[in-house]
């Protein structure tokens, strides 16, 4: 199991909020390119950078993140505002491992053509919900779609790549809801990423143990307020 950096940025600096409220954001960085190398110098072997400005319709991030991929060698996914083929094409051909696509994905004409272009490994699909509802508009809107059919709906495509956010706990540190995990056992063939409440490492520990499917773990503010140190967990989800 991974723990994967999470480099969100918002007018250009690095920022963290709580359950996805930009009013309740905290920077910790204005130089995102060196929060990005100090991750990989500390053994992170994937960065999740999402362009919050992007997200919420104020602006873009985009060469903010090209820059990112210029400095470091280890792979790089990126979310955030994704919601053409040209923007997910651009980032791919600068270097991205995969881009993050979020409710995009229910446009079924807009997946496949996705798919076509970069190919199933390319693409990961965030599924961000609040009480298992999918939350929209960068987390603004909470809908009535189920985020577990979703990711059914997501493994009928062949999506390979689904990265989960409980956003009630997201930059909280308040601890993991197990219950949301222990459901995610069943999708078969999908590589799931998990994010949201993860506050120290007997969170990390629980996860290991509990939900041995889950092929990493996206962590932000437990890292950057140093409640979890990035080279134990790294050394420990090694052991």
């Amino acid at each position: 199991m991974l723990i994967i950096p999470a480099v969100d940025l918002y007018d250009g600096k690095v920022v963290r909020l709580t359950k996805g409220d930009p009013a309740q954001s905290k920077v910790y960085s204005n130089s995102p390119v060196e929060v990005a190398k100090r991750w990989e110098s500390e053994g992170a072997e994937l960065l999740h950078i999402v362009d919050l400005s992007a997200a919420l319709g104020q602006g873009s991030n985009a060469e903010i993140i090209k820059n990112i991929l210029r400095a470091v060698s280890i792979d790089v996914e990126i979310g955030g505002g994704i919601r053409d083929i040209e923007t997910a094409k651009d980032y791919i051909d600068a270097g991205a491992a995969r881009v993050v696509i979020g409710t995009k994905g229910l446009d079924e004409d807009f997946l496949n053509r996705l798919i076509e272009e970069l190919g199933k490994e390319r693409i990961a699909v965030g599924v961000d919900v609040i009480d298992s509802r999918m939350a929209i508009e960068g987390w603004k809107v909470t809908t009535d779609f189920d985020g577990f059919d979703f990711i059914a709906y997501l493994q009928l495509k062949g999506i390979q790549w689904v990265i989960y956010t409980d956003i009630s706990r997201d930059g909280t540190l308040s601890g993991v809801n197990y219950d949301q995990i222990q459901r995610l056992s069943v999708y078969e063939n999908i590589n799931i990423f998990f994010a949201g409440g993860i506050s120290s490492l007997q969170d990390l520990e629980q996860i290991k143990e509990k939900a041995p499917f889950v092929k990493g773990v996206i962590s932000g503010k437990a890292i950057y307020e140093g409640k979890i140190n990035l080279k134990d967990a790294v050394s420990f989800l090694q052991k």
